[in-house]
């Protein structure tokens, strides 16, 4: 069949009339030279690319399991059940109290260290027994002494640390960071096979979806960070909308436009710029997790009552942790954007097992300076 294309009348047709269907006509306004949706929306043939049911459920499990575990932060509670974590944790045994789930968090969580998240299960367990207030030495409830509440506050073990944050910011790394990074973004995944064909009985190829899932870990709704839906962003989303303003202003529409930007790159296999795209969310997702371990760091130091210090520099432990499910030499399509030297010895001074009571500012300085080196260009503030 021959075409003319002697006319701008015939190649405006073309362009609009038969291939809009095939997504090949370009947006003229966007650099990349991509179709690059507003939002995290795609279709083919007028029905949703998009799917990431599975990484929803883990998230709603995760929220379920730490809700759990803050029931234990009042003097008094009802001591928490150890098993019954490890149950939320693999999904056994109906833990949900009737909610129903087909995943687990425990088989995509780094199977490294599925044992250590279990033993702080066990420890804080343990630590919910005590009945009275906490201090060095001490597990119970470390309270807010000036105001009228003498009961509430957050429940620490002997060393101070509140391993409900230890907990749940760690699995944000083990599970939702680990699979996006070493998982989903990772070479076998996102190589250059698995996009020609539709999966088997599928709307969508084996990369698309893998890129999808990767969205689903990071928590944000698909218009993200539209001001209408900012407040249903969770785990990774939540934090990375309270480092955009001041001094990480505009970070919601970077890694925003970076996941559309893969996503619509995949579609239109343009493999060069989805690897530009991911390395953009791979930096802005690790700026994320440092900045905000560095900004608990500094609502640690003294001057605060214990109770909100503690508080901040168990969250620090939990995304300090966080930063090891990136590796050098893993399975990722780039290494880590950071030192892990540096973050190992941030670690080596605030972790699970530190005493928190006697932690000083002077350390806390010299922990902040750790992570601040690793990033190779003064990202961290």
């Amino acid at each position: 069949m021959k075409l003319f294309l002697s006319t701008q009348f015939w190649a405006f047709t073309l362009c609009f009339g038969v291939v809009v269907a095939l997504s090949s006509c370009k947006k003229e306004d966007d650099p990349t030279g991509l179709d690059v949706p507003s939002t995290y929306e795609f279709t083919r043939d007028g029905s949703s690319t998009v799917s990431y049911s599975g990484q929803t459920e883990r998230l709603n499990m995760l929220t379920l399991l730490s809700n759990y575990m803050k029931e234990s932060n009042t003097v008094g509670a009802t001591a928490l059940d150890a098993q019954k974590m490890k149950d939320m944790f693999a999904n056994e045994n109906d833990p949900f109290n009737g909610a129903t789930f087909g995943k687990k968090l425990k088989d995509k969580c780094y199977q490294n260290d599925v044992a250590m998240f279990e033993a702080f299960m066990d420890d804080l367990a343990t630590a919910s027994t005590a009945t009275g207030t906490a201090s060095n030495g001490v597990a119970g409830v470390l309270v807010d002494g000036n105001t009228s509440s003498t009961t509430e506050g957050y429940r620490v073990n002997a060393n101070g640390v509140e391993l409900t944050q230890v907990i749940e910011k760690g699995l944000m790394g083990a599970v939702f960071f680990f699979q996006a990074m070493e998982e989903y973004l990772g070479e076998d995944r996102m190589g250059t096979g698995g996009n020609d064909d539709l999966a088997e009985g599928k709307n969508y190829t084996n990369m698309e979806h893998y890129f999808d899932e990767a969205f689903g870990y990071f928590g944000v709704p698909i218009d993200f960070p539209n001001a209408a839906t900012i407040d249903d962003a969770r785990f990774w989303g939540k934090y990375c909308n309270s480092r955009n303003g001041g001094l990480y202003e505009g970070i919601n529409d970077e890694i925003a436009t970076a996941f559309r930007t893969a996503r619509a790159a995949i579609v239109a296999k343009d493999y060069q710029a989805r690897d530009e795209a991911i390395q953009t969310i791979q930096q802005k997702w690790a700026i994320i997790i440092a900045s905000t371990a560095v900004d608990y760091l500094r609502k640690g130091k003294s001057g605060e009552p214990n109770y909100k210090r503690h508080h901040a520099l168990s969250e620090a432990i939990g995304f300090l942790m966080s930063l090891d499910y990136h590796f050098n030499g893993g399975n990722s399509v780039n290494p880590p954007h950071y030192s892990q030297t540096h973050v190992g010895h941030a670690q080596s001074m605030l972790h699970a097992g530190t005493n928190l009571y006697t932690l000083s500012d002077a350390d806390i300085d010299e922990i902040i300076g750790h992570i601040q080196m690793a990033f190779p260009s003064g990202e961290i503030k």
